[in-house]
C-alpha cells in the first residue's frame, strides 16, 4: 500500500527504491512497446509482398520485392521471415535448401539463389542489346516508355552491362535516341546533345 500512496497523491515522497523500480519499469515498458511497434510494421510490411511460388512473371516479382525489402526499416532477420512468407511451391524449396546449408542466409543471398533458379539466362550482353534496342512504341505514351526503358537498364545494371555511374548517361542517350519526337523538349534535348 505504501507503493500505492506515492502514485496516488501529490503530497507523498516516494523513496528512491520506488524511484528506481519505476524507472526500471519505465524502461522496460518501452522496449516492450518498441517490440510491439516493430513486429506490427513487418507483419503489416510482409502483406504487401507478392507471392511467388515459380509459375509467376519472376523479374517483376523480383523488382517489386527489392523494392519493398529495400525500403523496410527492420532487421535482415526479419526482412528474410518476409521473403519466406511470400514464397511457395518450388521457390520455397529453393530457399529451405539454401537455409539447410546455411540457417542465417542473408535476404541478398535468397534473392540471388531465387534469380539464379527462376531469373532469365540472359547474360549482360544480352540486357544491354535488350536496353539499346528498345523503342517507344507509336501509341506509347513517352512516361510508360521511360519506366520500360528504366526497368531495361535496371537489368542491364543487375547484369554488370552498365555501372552505376554511367546509369544517367547512359538513360539520357537511349531516351533521345529511342524516344518518338512528339515532344518539342526531347527534340531540344538531342539537339543540344
Amino acid at each position: 500500500m505504501a507503493n500505492m500512496s506515492g502514485l496516488l497523491g501529490p503530497g507523498s515522497a516516494a523513496s528512491s527504491s520506488e524511484a528506481a523500480t519505476s524507472a526500471d519499469w519505465t524502461k522496460a515498458l518501452g522496449q516492450t512497446l518498441e517490440k510491439v511497434v516493430l513486429s506490427h510494421t513487418a507483419s503489416n510490411s510482409c502483406r504487401k509482398l507478392r507471392l511467388f511460388a515459380g509459375e509467376e512473371e519472376f523479374e517483376l516479382w523480383l523488382e517489386h520485392t527489392t523494392e519493398m525489402l529495400q525500403e523496410w526499416a527492420v532487421p535482415d532477420a526479419e526482412k528474410r521471415r518476409c521473403l519466406i512468407e511470400s514464397l511457395g511451391g518450388p521457390a520455397l524449396d529453393v530457399i529451405r535448401t539454401l537455409k539447410l546449408i546455411d540457417p542465417g542466409v542473408s535476404v541478398k543471398d535468397c534473392l540471388e539463389a531465387l534469380e539464379h533458379n527462376f531469373g532469365s539466362v540472359e547474360g549482360p550482353e544480352d540486357s544491354y542489346c535488350k536496353f539499346l534496342n528498345s523503342r517507344q512504341q507509336k501509341v506509347e505514351k513517352a512516361s510508360a516508355y521511360i519506366q520500360r526503358l528504366e526497368r531495361l537498364l535496371q537489368r542491364a545494371v543487375m547484369r554488370g552491362a552498365v555501372t552505376a555511374e554511367q546509369m544517367d548517361r547512359t538513360r539520357l542517350a537511349q531516351i533521345v535516341r529511342g524516344t518518338q519526337y512528339q515532344n518539342p523538349i526531347l527534340l531540344h534535348l538531342q539537339l543540344r546533345e
